[in-house]
């Protein structure tokens, strides 16, 4: 049965992911013997072609701009705060206290609300944030908190956010603010537009089983499990790092 080798995008890091992209129009592309005439397909090659291009051209911004690396980076510790405290959230589930249980309930419904906020882009992030904490500091879910012995969590996420706020605010030049902001808008976009590309592959591969789809869709298998076999041993590396520490 036809189908995609499994891969997390979102595990790739900035500089695997912009490598994914290219190695992928490449073989596309200048494959010996591949000859892609549906216009769709090509036109799907193309725009992320286009969009790999302008991901290079985010990331060399990035390595040039000490600001802009600050900025990634305290997005980064935001984005970590948020997942922290939302792993300490889920331990509750199974909790067998009533009173942990409902404020598990509670909490968790409230944040069903800012569903993946961590990859929202910076400027969504930061008012999501913003209105998190506002609603967290109201009393019925604050009580939750203490409940849960969480609010050190709720405090992590508040400096981390303020610091961010306070590094992006420092960038008064427009154009700079804009070339940021596009950075984590522009990994999603690319992310949408490879995805759409592979399903399409797959999806006339399935049905019409002719050549230009049957080698692409190998083409791409075996560029995805080349990152799929390579995030498998760092985790397995992390794993056992981590196992013999302990």
């Amino acid at each position: 049965m036809k189908k995609l080798e499994r891969l997390n995008l979102a595990r790739l890091s900035n500089l695997e992911f912009g490598q994914l992209l290219k190695s992928t129009c490449d073989e596309l592309a200048n494959s010996a013997g591949l000859n892609i005439t549906d216009e769709v397909f090509v036109n799907y090659i193309n725009m992320l072609a286009a969009k790999s291009a302008d991901y290079d051209k985010s990331q060399l911004q990035i390595t040039k701009s000490d600001a802009t690396a600050k900025i990634v980076e305290a997005d980064k510790q935001r984005d970590n705060a948020i997942t922290a405290l939302l792993r300490i959230l889920n331990v509750f589930e199974l909790s067998d206290n009533t009173a942990e249980l409902e404020a598990y309930t509670s909490l968790f419904n409230l944040f069903t609300n800012y569903k993946g906020i961590q990859n929202w882009n910076f400027v969504e992030e930061t008012n999501g944030i913003d209105n998190l904490l506002i609603e967290l500091e109201t009393q019925k879910y604050s009580e939750h908190l203490t409940t849960l012995t969480m609010t050190s969590f709720v405090e992590r996420i508040k400096i981390a956010n303020d610091q961010f706020k306070l590094l992006f605010s420092e960038r008064t030049q427009e154009k700079a603010n804009k070339e940021v902001y596009d950075v984590k808008l522009l990994r999603q976009e690319i992310t949408k537009v490879y995805t759409d590309l592979s399903n399409y592959v797959l999806s006339l591969s399935k049905a019409l089983d002719s050549e230009q789809y049957n080698r692409s869709l190998n083409l791409l298998n075996t560029t995805r499990k080349y990152y799929s076999d390579m995030l498998a041993r760092r985790n397995n590396k992390t794993t056992t790092d981590a196992a013999a520490v302990n």
